[in-house]
């Protein structure tokens, strides 16, 4: 049985003949592809290197971020706490509060500054002719 399988490996294998310059140039591309495989496997090994370094610098981030906010807990039991208004709260604000009302008070002489305006550009339109 083993006599009939050479055979037929035999039979299946397809010789081609090239020519000197044709059998130069087919080593050269199989030297140039055996070549940008290892430049890849080196990128490839430097890559695996630089994610690992990521990876533990991370998990150092982390742990330390973990430190700080048991830190900043700590900061908050042992500090005083303030009373802090409502307006910086951002709680609901009653502006008729007495205790923190404020007054504004709007010009009378609105129509005043409106012309004012109108005034000054069309002064600024005579300049820019």
């Amino acid at each position: 049985m083993a006599k009939k399988s050479v055979k037929k490996k035999k039979e299946n294998s397809i010789h081609i003949k090239l020519e000197n310059d044709e059998a130069i140039i087919s080593k050269k591309d199989l030297l140039s592809s055996e070549i940008n495989l290892l430049r890849i496997s080196q990128i490839i090994e430097n890559y695996r290197k630089l994610r690992s370094e990521e990876i533990k610098k991370k998990r150092l981030i982390l742990k330390r971020s973990k430190e700080i906010k048991k830190d900043l807990s700590k900061l908050q039991i042992i500090l005083p706490n303030l009373k802090i208004p409502k307006i910086l709260k951002g709680e609901n604000y009653d502006p008729n509060d007495k205790k923190e009302k404020t007054t504004f008070e709007i010009p009378k002489n609105k129509g005043n500054i409106e012309r004012q305006l109108l005034e000054i550009q069309e002064r600024l339109n005579k300049l820019s002719q």
